[in-house]
């Protein structure tokens, strides 16, 4: 997202057309408001530098104040005329020196402070900044451009809450000051207070129907509450305003990316990309679509373009032209153009892009030591990152753990009967550790006509959480009130009901998230009767799969960057589910990965039949439905839109010697699912 594009002042062109701002300014000067003609001019000149008519204003305005010889609390015009135009040119530290000058003549002087304040700012000294201000607020108690620009340095120094208290000052000194309630917006924003935040940008855009910035704003604020098609209206009405908003082009591109709408999406990049041709994060996140969407000759053509439009290749781009080329299966030219990237100048989440897919070409050319080392790397940075710091993995197995004690420590309870509102209407759920062929089946799965599958959504989470926040944190083999267990149900249901492409209650309803796998005793609570659906595959092919990822970084996903870590986690799951299903006499239909690449027509039969449904023939063509079904959001969305293939079976075998270490824990494992010789 961009949303540092509007935090600042808002340049009148962004709500009036040129010849609109120089006939306003032009009114001003005959008005005798020399100071907002200047402003005008000098709006004017920042975007064109060269326009005549803005400084043929500004000329005007140098001679008047020379004529009269205004002064401005005992400053001459002309010495202010000229602070203005050095700080406009970005000579910040020139507007200093002549303004500590100026201060030991006109020490009164607000005016002085303010743009000294200012200069302060632009030069990132916002410490000095806030004392400038602050002598100036004191001079002059209601001066409401000090108390505006302070609220900025305070923000910039992370003093939030002080900076909303200057900004709503500057509301209570001027009412309609829409650039305050724009700005105090942002900074609530940054809090956290997204719906304070919106009642801000309203109250800007009350003001200011045709503030295009505050619409833009808005918009982002919208996307982060989840409001996609808000955020979509709201950028289109900043667009409506500004026609060349580029900004607003690319984001709402990004939101209409999240809502699935590819060719929206790429239809907003286009347009973003005819306003600034060389905006390189449009070309890159283009591509980086098209190629999460499985759409590759489009993403060659837009390569192809992108790399003609930039006069200099940015990294990102470069890393798509190589993952296509290794989708393609040239995996020698992929290497060559990762090892051309300079990793000095990018950030470290596409430094662990490439590292993954390096480590991919070498596992394809056969080098699996030195695909191990660059594994081995990428997770070492994820280790480093400020995402990994906020997941707490340690304490994600520990409260498994504790779980797991509780399992067996106290004996299941006699749970209450629960009758299904419809019959079959409960939901099933496909469980099993992550990187165990679950994409696969989901896919397979949901080219049938009468099931829908929720793909890795938070349903079991809104739950949980609606029975903790009714102060039930313990619930393990515990009896919970009818009333709490229903909410809950509820919840669950609201949730899950928002990711369904149709709510059908003649569909089999499949929840996918494999790590529900240790949240059997919570579903057991709510659905006593649900169906499971257990995905399986070899033990270390399920825990080198995981550690080679380069996942998006939760509590869960944390810990798959440590090998050891991985595997006490696949025990501990495999440990959980095993005793809530024979506890809980769960209802549980076992399927292998490796079965399903053998027999794949059989295999899915036998899960048809648990599911009280019929083989329909366009299941065999799975890859068709992966195709049309949009993005997939797990890491092997490209493998799915593939035939069969047979190169990950067994996988680990590559990497005996780095895994022989963990045989002893995982071995109960590999012989409970009938892996042992294999």
């Amino acid at each position: 997202m961009n949303n540092d594009a509007t935090e600042g002042h808002s340049n009148i062109l962004s709500s009036l057309a040129l010849e609109q701002a120089q006939r306003l300014a032009k009114k001003k000067l005959k008005e005798g408001s020399s100071n907002d003609a200047m402003a005008i001019y000098l709006d004017i000149l920042a975007k064109f530098p060269k326009n005549k008519k803005a400084r043929d204003g500004l000329k005007a305005l140098s001679r008047r104040s020379n004529s009269k010889q205004t002064i401005v609390q005992g400053v001459p015009q002309d010495q202010l005329n000229l602070l203005v135009q050095l700080y406009s040119q970005g000579q910040f530290q020139q507007v200093l020196d002549t303004t500590f000058h100026l201060l030991k003549q006109f020490p009164k002087s607000v005016t002085l402070f303010n743009i000294s304040g200012a200069a302060h700012a632009g030069l990132g000294q916002h410490t000095d900044a806030i004392t400038s201000y602050k002598k100036a607020i004191t001079i002059e108690p209601n001066y409401v451009d000090a108390y505006y620009n302070l609220g900025f340095a305070l923000r910039e120094k992370g003093n939030l809450e002080e900076a909303v208290k200057n900004f709503n000052k500057v509301i209570s000194l001027n009412p309609n000051y829409v650039d305050a309630y724009n700005n105090m917006a942002v900074t609530l924003e940054k809090q956290g207070k997204l719906e304070e935040a919106l009642k801000a940008y309203k109250k800007a855009i009350a003001i200011k129907p045709d503030y295009a910035d505050a619409h833009y704003n808005m918009a982002t604020t919208l996307e982060k509450q989840g409001k996609l098609e808000e955020s979509v209206i709201s950028y289109n009405k900043a667009i409506s305003i500004k026609p060349d908003y580029a900004d607003a082009y690319f984001n709402m591109a990004s939101t209409l990316e999240a809502q699935g709408k590819l060719e929206e999406a790429i239809g907003a990049y286009k347009k973003t990309l005819d306003i600034k041709p060389d905006y390189s994060a449009a070309w890159s996140n283009g591509a980086r679509a098209l190629e999460g969407w499985n759409k590759l000759e489009q993403l060659d053509l837009w390569l192809k373009k992108a790399f003609n439009a930039c006069k200099i290749l940015p990294p990102e781009l470069q890393f798509q032209r190589a993952k296509l080329l290794w989708r393609n299966k040239e995996y020698e030219k992929t290497t060559d153009i990762i090892n051309a990237i300079n990793f000095d100048l990018i950030t470290d989440n596409l430094k662990k892009e490439c590292l993954n897919l390096e480590a991919k070409c070498f596992e394809a050319l056969k080098d699996f030591d030195k695909a191990y080392k660059s594994f081995e790397e990428m997770n070492s940075l994820a280790k480093k990152s400020s995402e990994f710091a906020q997941c707490n993995p340690k304490n994600y197995l520990q409260e498994i753990r504790s779980q797991l004690a509780k399992l067996n420590s106290r004996p299941a309870p006699i749970f209450p009967d629960y009758k299904t509102p419809e019959p079959n209407s409960d939901p099933a759920f496909l469980v099993g550790f992550p990187r165990s062929g679950t994409t696969l089946l989901d896919t397979i799965l949901r080219s049938h006509s009468c099931i829908e599958v929720v793909e890795e959504k938070p349903t079991t989470k809104v739950a949980q959480t609606f029975i903790y926040k009714n102060n039930h944190t313990d619930i393990v083999n515990q009896l919970l009130p009818p009333a709490l267990l229903s909410g809950a149900r509820k919840a669950y249901r609201a949730e899950l009901n928002k990711h369904l492409s149709k709510v059908n209650s003649n569909s089999v309803c499949i929840d996918k998230l494999p790590l529900n796998l240790v949240k059997a005793p919570l579903i057991n609570h709510l659905y006593p009767k649900a169906k499971f659906i257990l995905a399986l595959r070899h033990p270390m092919d399920t825990i080198l799969s995981c550690w080679m990822q380069n996942f998006a970084l939760n509590p869960a996903m944390a810990v798959m960057t440590d090998l050891d870590q991985t595997v006490d986690l696949y025990c501990l799951g495999m440990e959980t589910f095993k005793k809530a299903w024979t506890d809980y006499k769960l209802n549980v239909h076992l399927i292998k990965y490796e079965d399903l690449l053998e027999n794949l027509a059989e295999e899915t039969t036998a899960l048809l039949q648990f599911l009280d449904l019929d083989w329909e023939p366009q299941m065999k063509d799975y890859q068709d439905t992966a195709i049309k079904r949009g993005k997939i959001n797990t890491p092997s969305y490209s493998q799915v839109v593939q035939p069969i293939y047979k190169s990950a079976k067994y996988r680990w075998l590559k990497y005996e010697k780095y895994l022989g270490k963990y045989l002893e824990q995982v071995t109960p494992w590999i012989n409970e699912f009938g892996y042992e010789g294999q």
